[in-house]
């Protein structure tokens, strides 16, 4: 199966909603012009209600059925809101309280399946089955010809990195099984062989990479002077991504080695959870049910399973409405004993309310510039930084001077976006290609998948001691390949960059010479290769050229 024809997803598994975008392969071949990424964002994909994110929250439901003359019930997985809704027939504590039966948390239940795990596993796997459906709704495919990048947070352990990617690959051959049973029991062979999960990333990376952070073109000139510190740079090398979500406010300071670098790497990280997207909605339902209560005279509200489960969805919805105007209500038909519920709401009192919660987030925000210094980007993602009150502390009052990325990245949507555009650069790479029928991306990881490698090695030398060249990148090499060294020169040498193909003197190659060295004896070269075959060298972290 050609990379053509096989379709990129991504997959954003948050704590409470689950997102699916669709990559296109032509898109991320298309040139970016100029400094700016400019090509065409993924599709995220409605579900059956019309929303763009799933509640990944996973239920049972029993089907009666007769079979001569007898009965008998069958148990269904449900999901969404759905599910929600058997929660409160069922007369279960909120999700809220008991988040058992959200996705995220089934998966890390079952990172070590023993026995009492399976039915969580299988729960979780129906859940990606259901994604799968609509993944291959929307894009009118096979879902064989699905490979998916899935996202998980910065800390999540190797285990839970392996049960997500099998628990999607469960997912995904139950949706093979559900569409076309003749067609599995003759290929069953080779689709068990198909890797479906090509990649796993964290949020942060994934959130870059919607913005288009690893994609900026860069000059092709071959100065290499140092930057001096009067010098600001054209490109950044410090960004800092605020994850808010339902689960906490998560802020991840992300770097490169160089500005022509597309590896990213993770400077430091912090989560508090005390300021979540759900903590949120909660102060929201105290706010409504102490109004109520006192309107009414009647207390208990919130002990009432299905009187919370209602309030609790209304209050959700009110939030999102006052991100896009300045007033809504909560109102409620038949909220508790028999009474309605109507709260008006305007967006200054509820940044009055969450104005705790918010000097929260602040600290932890200001802790990320003190130790930091400037970032040049600031990214943001998740739910809660759709709210004004959200944006404003981070571009108004925290990072005034730092650049937004792109305008055209829902925040609640970019982890989705990110996933879905790694998917379709893997594929336009053909990391995954086929080779005499069978898959060479079985599993996720260096040792297993079939990777593009350095072919030659790729040095510095003195000019005219080329047989005596350092190898900075060497054959066989994983690329897209960094690496940075310090070198020792003497003032006025000639310095050039060496291809030694098979690492043989005899049949080195020239490829460029480095002018204008800083006046320093010591000084590193950073150089990078990328899967393209693109050759970058920055000295000292200044300004990268490309040959």
């Amino acid at each position: 199966m050609s990379a053509e024809e096989l379709i990129p997803i991504g997959i954003d598994l948050g704590s409470l909603h689950a997102r699916v975008a669709i990559g296109n392969v032509s898109h991320h071949n298309a040139p970016s012009k100029g400094t700016e990424d400019t090509r065409p964002l993924p599709n995220v994909i409605s579900n059956a209600q019309g929303s763009r994110y799933t509640l990944a929250l996973v239920g049972s439901d029993k089907i009666s059925t007769d079979e001569d003359a007898g009965s008998s019930d069958d148990v269904r997985h449900i999901f969404g809101e759905a599910a929600r809704r058997a929660l409160a027939r069922a007369k279960k504590p909120t999700i809220s309280k008991d988040p058992s039966s959200l996705v995220r948390e089934l998966v890390k239940s079952s990172s070590s399946i023993d026995g009492g795990d399976e039915n969580k596993s299988s729960a979780a796997a129906a859940f990606f089955a259901h994604l799968a459906d609509l993944a291959c709704d929307a894009s009118s495919s096979h879902p064989s010809k699905l490979r998916a990048v899935v996202s998980v947070t910065v800390d999540a352990s190797p285990e839970e990195q392996a049960s997500v990617v099998e628990t999607i690959e469960a997912g995904v051959n139950e949706a093979l099984k559900a569409r076309s049973a003749d067609q599995m029991k003759s290929k069953k062979k080779q689709k068990e062989e198909d890797a479906i999960v090509v990649g796993v990333i964290t949020d942060p990376a994934a959130v870059c990479i919607a913005h288009g952070l690893t994609e900026i073109e860069n000059s092709d000139a071959m100065d290499l002077v140092a930057v001096s510190p009067d010098t600001p740079s054209t490109n950044w090398m410090n960004a800092l991504v605020v994850d808010w979500g339902a689960s906490g406010l998560t802020a991840t300071h992300m770097s490169r080695t160089s500005p022509n670098s597309s590896l990213l790497t993770v400077v430091k990280h912090a989560t508090d959870a005390s300021c979540s997207g759900t903590a949120i909605v909660n102060t929201l339902v105290s706010h409504c049910a102490s109004m109520f209560e006192r309107k009414n005279k009647v207390t208990g509200v919130l002990d009432s399973v299905k009187s919370h489960h209602r309030l609790e969805i209304a209050c959700e919805s009110a939030v999102r409405a006052l991100s896009r105007a300045a007033t809504t209500s909560v109102s409620i038909d038949g909220l508790y004993e028999g009474i309605d519920l109507n709260v008006p709401i305007s967006r200054p009192r509820f940044d009055m309310m969450v104005s705790g919660l918010l000097k929260k987030a602040e600290t932890l925000l200001q802790s990320f510039s003190e130790d930091s210094g400037k970032f040049d980007v600031v990214l943001l993602a998740g739910n809660v930084c759709d709210m004004p009150s959200a944006v404003n502390l981070i571009r108004t009052k925290l990072f005034p001077d730092a650049s937004a990325g792109r305008g055209d990245v829902p925040a609640d949507e970019a982890v989705a976006i990110g996933c879905a555009r790694h998917a379709a650069s893997i594929l336009s790479c053909q990391t995954h290609s086929t080779a005499g029928g069978k898959s060479a991306d079985k599993a996720i990881g260096p040792s297993t998948r079939k990777v593009k490698a350095c072919p030659v090695n790729v040095g510095i030398a003195k000019s005219g001691d080329e047989e005596n060249a350092v190898p900075l990148i060497e054959v066989g090499q994983a690329l897209p390949a960094n690496v940075t060294r310090s070198f020792n020169f003497n003032s006025g040498e000639e310095v050039v960059i060496v291809q030694m193909n098979g690492g043989a003197a005899k049949s080195s190659k020239v490829l460029g010479r480095v002018d204008k060295l800083p006046a320093a004896k010591s000084f590193e070269i950073t150089m990078e290769l990328s899967t393209t075959g693109k050759l970058s060298l920055s000295v000292n972290g200044g300004p990268a050229s490309t040959l």
